[in-house]
This record gives structure tokens, C-alpha cells and sequence, in this order.
């Protein structure tokens, strides 16, 4: 996996950590929450309420789907990932693909079986 980011950049140009996206967006949503005009901290909420709604939704679908197609591995794999396991686990997904914790990593793939062909001679 390529790891995590260590910045991400919004369309406007600014640039925070991965790891402070979220702190950030707390703080955006505290400002607005508190301007004294109800209607904003309404349209917030709303706006929160929608945007979780959708990707809760989406995840939940994604993650069925390759459940279903028997991605466990793949799955763990995205909710160790620093990136994936935050969005997952914001979602409460990570615990049901990692129900132990994610302590015991999956098994390696099989060695290939080496076969030497001799030519015989004739």
C-alpha cells in the first residue's frame, strides 16, 4: 500500500495533514454552529446529517459488495490502512470487517509449487 498521505490539499489550494482533516472540520462546523443566526446552525446540521447519510450509505454498499465477491482480505487490508480504516471506522465499518481488532493478520498467500521439467535424451 502506498501508506498514508501526509498532505491533502482542498480545491482552493489549502493544505492541512491527513491526520488533522478531522480536527479541522470540527472546528469549521463549531464557528458555524455558533453564529447567532439559527438558521445557519440548522443548515449545518443539515447539511452534516445529509453528507453522513451518503456516505454512510455508500460505504455500507461498498463494503457488501466486496464481502461479497469474497474480498475479506482485501477488506482487512483497507481497515488496517491509516486512510481507509479512519473513513471506515467514522462510519463504525471497521469493526465489523476487523471484529477481533485486526490482531491477527491474515494468513500469507500459498508459496507456487516449483516443478523442474528435464529434457530427456533420446
Amino acid at each position: 500500500m502506498g501508506g498514508i498521505a501526509s498532505v491533502v490539499a482542498m480545491s482552493d489550494g489549502e493544505e492541512l495533514a491527513y491526520q488533522d482533516v478531522g480536527a479541522r472540520i470540527g472546528e469549521l462546523v463549531d464557528r458555524l454552529m455558533a453564529n447567532p443566526d439559527e438558521s445557519v446552525g440548522e443548515r449545518v446540521t443539515e447539511l452534516l446529517d445529509w453528507v453522513d447519510v451518503f456516505h454512510r450509505e455508500g460505504l455500507t454498499q461498498l463494503v457488501a459488495l466486496v464481502e461479497k465477491w469474497r474480498g475479506e482480505i482485501f477488506l482487512e487490508s483497507a481497515a488496517e490502512d491509516p486512510v481507509a480504516g479512519t473513513l471506515l471506522d467514522a462510519y463504525d465499518l471497521k469493526d465489523l470487517i476487523l471484529p477481533d481488532g485486526g490482531s491477527t493478520p491474515p494468513p500469507p498467500p500459498p508459496q507456487p509449487t516449483v516443478v523442474q521439467i528435464r529434457k530427456r535424451d533420446r
